[in-house]
């Protein structure tokens, strides 16, 4: 048989590859084919998310009854202190955990598994080591709801040099202000950002509103896009069909 942790080795270093997932699940085949089947199965949703086909059906009603008789057996294999976990792509990718154990102890769930979609809770008083940290390096989503940050953190998260990847961004119930949100349209450390919550704060929030399909700026978003240049989470361009994104979109 392959060197399992080897191989596990190669899908937590390279997170968005497939092909070392699909070389887990074959070589695990005989030992585990439920865990096999899964993730073979998970793949091949998240190649086609938006399928409506019977086969597609079948493949995410397959999928679900595999987790709901096996999920737990997987997650006890993991560090257990973690508040959740999520499987995508066949293998747990999001953990909920409170930010001083994020610091301290992240790099135990690095090691054995590829973890891209991070939620935290308890924030506020390690902001700054949390934002300086390269921890988030791989983070392509996270959701800081209900920290009360403020605007001080959210400066401090604008300027992060470790939140490159990130796509997703709940902050919704910050108290962020106008501090808050001229620092995150001014970053440009955060180039790969496409959807910003920023529902209950002191600061109204400037994404995209529905229309038709969410495709109309706002009148904040367009002062903050002259100001500081287009921003994919300010911009109802292309036309929005969903409105807030998913955080595997």
């Amino acid at each position: 048989m392959a060197d399992l942790s080897a191989l596990l080795d190669a899908v937590v270093k390279a997170p968005d590859t497939m092909a070392p997932r699909i070389a887990y699940a074959a070589a695990i085949v005989d030992d585990d084919p439920a865990r096999a089947e899964y993730i073979q199965r998970a793949i091949k949703r998240a190649e086609r998310p938006r399928d409506p086909s019977p086969e597609a059906i079948a493949n995410s009603v397959a999928l679900e009854k595999l987790e709901h008789a096996h999920g737990a057996r997987w997650v006890a294999e993991l560090p257990g202190f973690a508040d959740g976990y999520g499987f995508r792509r066949g293998f747990v990718e999001d953990v909920r955990l409170d930010a001083p154990t994020f610091l301290s102890r992240a790099a135990e769930l690095y090691r054995v598994t590829p973890i891209l979609h991070l939620t935290l809770t308890g924030a506020a008083p390690v902001a700054d080591a949390l934002f300086a940290s390269p921890l988030l390096d791989q983070i392509v989503s996270l959701s800081l709801m209900e920290n009360q940050l403020g605007d001080d953190a959210i400066v401090a998260l604008a300027g992060s040099p470790h939140l490159g990847n990130l796509r997703w961004l709940n902050l919704d119930f910050n108290d962020i202000g106008e501090a808050g949100l001229e620092a995150l349209a001014a970053s440009t450390a955060l180039p790969r950002l496409g959807y910003v919550g920023l529902g209950h704060n002191r600061v109204p929030d400037p994404s995209p509103t529905h229309a038709d399909e969410y495709d109309v700026d706002t009148k904040a978003a367009k002062e903050l896009m002259r100001k500081h240049g287009r921003r994919a989470w300010l911009s109802a361009k292309p036309v929005r069909a969903q409105w807030p994104p998913p955080r595997d979109a």
